[in-house]
């Protein structure tokens, strides 16, 4: 928000002119490849999304909207969920047209083909960057696969950073996206906080003069009432309940651990290799290692820098990069790959910002600029096509093929126990169960509720297993997170039913079928 204009107007001006001769409308055969990339990109995720085997965080949302009475309850929850209300307003909506699971990815698929033509669409973007951005491993299989709130959220910032970008403005339109994505996850408020400032707040001159001229604007307050609305709608359903239970805290960490730490685990999800660096914290001190992580983030994340188009595009990522940071140490301590995925959506708005008034080139000549971009992109691309071939092949989680092995074996009759219950909210999806016992909490459950005094570790009892018996009269299946051992086989009666293979996505997930011993002969009859 302060003048950048450093370069000859000369200099300028051919700046512009070339953005226009790229923004220009598309040749009839680049539109071509447009529409034919779209059509390639449908298909594709179609085919993997439709082996994907969903797990625990994509499931827990439809288990409970599905079963919800009305639609307060469901707002109501959110408490437990850590998660902003829009996606599971429009789940609650989509179930009650139908109760199938497969409901929701047919929602994420939507979703995904307007954020693959957002991108697509953007004429400014060369085709090839276009191209390998929708087919990265991002935009393709983190948020286009896996059906949560992150497509959502990216949905809506993308289209609202293509409002303001547009000429003329459509300035309401793009207030209003980014008050949905705020509400659509928390992470995604950083990046909108980023599109307001740029795209809004110090467009089109980066001055301070014209950013406070905009204060003595009706319509900037007006927008800065409906974003502040957003954000008080946010905490009102993200604030933890004072039951909630959690284990984000490592023992002895503090806010420079977590920082490090938070930032270390960045690069992981984005570059094909490994340095055998696992971040952690020993003794209450940072292990050295995590400071190794921290550097090979900073270096893939200033090459990433280097190559935008221009200085507010530049200062758009880094508002967005540090604000995201801030917000991911505050709430999830170590970001996972859907967390960092709104980094990338922010990159991607980055990469749009290349107008003529903001155009001040990269810090590389314009012939070396591109080819590093598209190296970049063009990692993503092959990440992607790793993971997607092990989805083809391998299974992601370990809990669909359970439920298929369940209802193949004519088991889905019995009551089912489940520990810990990690397992449940799969299990109970793809069978069509309404319930499971659930040890942790001696308690029935539909799905998850994280809460003070579960004990996830927490075994089956013979009492509690011949309490299930008497009340269903049939033997409980008990669905086991680590194998028994001899002498807990003895002791509850139980005998090794069913081991699914190993999922790709969760090493540790671990699943082991248990069936009452006095009928595991007709129940191993039943599966063969």
């Amino acid at each position: 928000m302060f003048r950048l204009s450093y370069k000859s107007d000369a200099k300028v001006m051919r700046a512009a002119a070339t953005f226009d001769a790229g923004d220009s409308a598309d040749s009839a055969t680049t539109k071509l490849m447009g529409y034919g990339f779209l059509i390639l990109y449908a298909v594709l995720l179609a085919l993997v999304t439709l082996k994907h085997e969903m797990y625990v965080d994509e499931v827990q949302p439809w288990l409970f909207v599905r079963n919800a009475h009305s639609l307060l309850p469901v707002i109501q929850h959110l408490r437990y969920e850590a998660h902003p209300g829009l996606w599971f307003v429009l789940l609650y909506g989509a179930s009650r047209i139908s109760s199938n699971i497969a409901c929701m990815q047919c929602i994420n698929f939507a979703l995904a083909l307007t954020m693959a033509w957002l991108v697509l669409s953007k004429r400014s973007l060369p085709i090839v960057n276009r191209v390998l951005i929708v087919f990265g491993v991002t935009i393709f299989f983190t948020m286009g696969v896996l059906a949560r709130d992150y497509m959502l959220a990216g949905v809506l910032l993308t289209a609202a950073a293509r409002s303001f970008l547009a000429k003329p403005q459509r300035h309401w339109l793009g207030i209003a996206l980014l008050a949905l994505a705020i509400n659509a996850h928390f992470f995604a408020i950083p990046i909108a906080a980023g599109i307001f400032v740029w795209l809004y707040w110090s467009c089109p001159e980066m001055t301070w003069k014209a950013s406070l001229a905009k204060l003595k604007e009706r319509k900037f307050w007006v927008s800065v009432a409906i974003l502040a609305f957003a954000l008080i709608a946010c905490y009102l359903t993200v604030r933890p309940a004072k039951d909630l239970a959690t284990h984000l805290n490592l023992a002895g960490a503090g806010i420079f651990d977590y920082l490090i730490l938070a930032v270390g685990r960045v690069w992981h999800y984005y570059l094909p290799f490994s340095l055998d660096m696992e971040s952690s914290i020993q003794n209450s001190s940072l292990a050295f290692p995590a400071f190794k992580d921290v550097f090979v983030t900073l270096l893939l994340w200033i090459v990433a820098l280097s190559v935008l188009p221009g200085r507010r595009s530049r200062l758009f990522m880094v508002m967005s990069s540090l604000l995201w940071t801030a917000a991911v140490v505050a709430t999830v301590r170590i970001p996972l790959e859907t967390h960092a995925s709104q980094i990338v959506v922010g990159y991607v708005v980055a990469l749009m910002i290349n107008r003529p008034e903001d155009y001040l080139g990269s810090w590389f000549p314009s012939y070396a600029a591109q080819p590093i971009l598209l190296a970049i992109l063009s990692i993503q691309v092959s990440l992607c096509l790793q993971y997607s071939v092990k989805e083809w092949f391998s299974l992601f989680s370990a809990g669909k093929s359970t439920a298929q092995w369940l209802k193949a074996a004519g088991l889905t009759t019995r009551p089912l126990v489940i520990e810990p219950e990690i397992a449940a909210p799969t299990i109970l999806a793809y069978t069509g169960i309404s319930s499971a016992y659930v040890p942790g909490c001696k308690c029935n459950r539909t799905f998850l509720l994280y809460r003070v005094g579960w004990d996830s570790e927490r075994q089956v009892s013979p009492e509690e297993l011949q309490a299930l018996t008497s009340k269903f009269g049939l033997s409980p299946v008990v669905i086991s997170g680590w194998e028994l051992t001899e002498r807990d086989l003895h002791h509850l009666r139980l005998q090794l039913l069913y081991e699914p293979p190993r999922a790709w996505a969760y090493q540790n997930e671990n699943v082991f079928v248990y069936g009452v011993v006095d009928h595991a002969n007709s129940e191993s009859a039943a599966a063969q």
